[in-house]
């Protein structure tokens, strides 16, 4: 499972594409690929997985200028011309969510399903406020100013206090983000309200999942329900108990629920 670059993207391909249907994985806003290690296993059999680092997160680089969800979306589209794949099922967490949505709105009859990961959706102004507050503190402070309250939102405190070397190395990759990279990309997250109007989203007719977890603050049960709606030929899990992390802490159970979908959906 060794990474490649590509044009300044550090990726991941495991299997072959022409043998097996491609499955893209995309993380979320401050993390990296290496999120989906604990998914790749239960997922091989079926399908060749293709991971990688967003532009400005990992090992991936940090293009100057501002950073869009379009952006992150020709990203993909420049590594799957480089792989020579056509075709693909997609799938995103939270950030990645919003750069799959992008993606299915501009390249829908490129995909074979879709499935968004506890993503925000048509978030009122104040749940706004309370993501642009964290990022404004992040740009004054630095990521690991609010890297604290942010493991203690993501993950259930049994899981925290009984898996504390996966919360050092949270931190860890936080405490890397020594340029703008992940600050474009928080600024983005903050802020993707309006550019995600660009997107619609009502011709994506493949097959999508969407999934978020019940105790998610700030991917919540109403936001997915709103999105599954607007999707043609959408499905609905809320999964009970999870918090935003939910792919981390309960990958086994996620990884399984998204193998279901896009095996049974053919």
């Amino acid at each position: 499972m060794n990474k490649k670059v590509h044009q300044g993207s550090r990726y991941r391909l495991v299997g072959d594409p022409s043998a097996k249907p491609v499955l893209a994985l995309i993380h979320g806003v401050g993390l990296n690929q290496d999120m989906w290690l604990p998914w790749i296993p239960i997922l091989q059999p079926d399908f060749c997985v293709l991971t990688f680092d967003l532009l400005g997160h990992g090992q991936s680089h940090n293009p100057a200028g501002h950073r869009t969800a379009i952006d992150f979306a020709n990203q993909l589209h420049e590594l799957l011309a480089h792989l020579e794949v056509d075709r693909l099922a997609l799938a995103g967490f939270s950030l990645g969510a919003l750069v799959s949505q992008t993606f299915a709105s501009l390249h829908s009859v490129r995909l074979t399903h879709l499935v968004l990961l506890h993503s925000v959706y048509q978030r009122t102004e104040e749940q706004c406020h309370s993501v642009r507050e964290r990022y404004q503190i992040t740009q004054d402070q630095g990521p690991m100013a609010t890297v604290e309250l942010a493991i203690a939102r993501w993950f259930t405190e049994p899981y925290r206090l009984a898996h504390e070397e996966e919360m050092d190395q949270l931190r860890e990759i936080f405490s890397k983000h020594t340029d703008d990279g992940y600050l474009k990309a928080y600024y983005l997250f903050g802020h993707a309200e309006a550019e995600m109007q660009n997107y619609p989203l009502e011709q994506v007719n493949c097959p999508a999942l969407v999934v978020t977890g019940s105790d998610d603050v700030g991917s919540t049960p109403p936001m997915a329900e709103a999105l599954a709606r607007d999707l043609p030929n959408a499905e609905l899990i809320i999964n009970p108990g999870h918090r935003h992390m939910g792919p981390s802490e309960f990958a086994e159970k996620m990884a399984n629920q998204v193998l279901s979908f896009l095996t049974t959906h053919g």
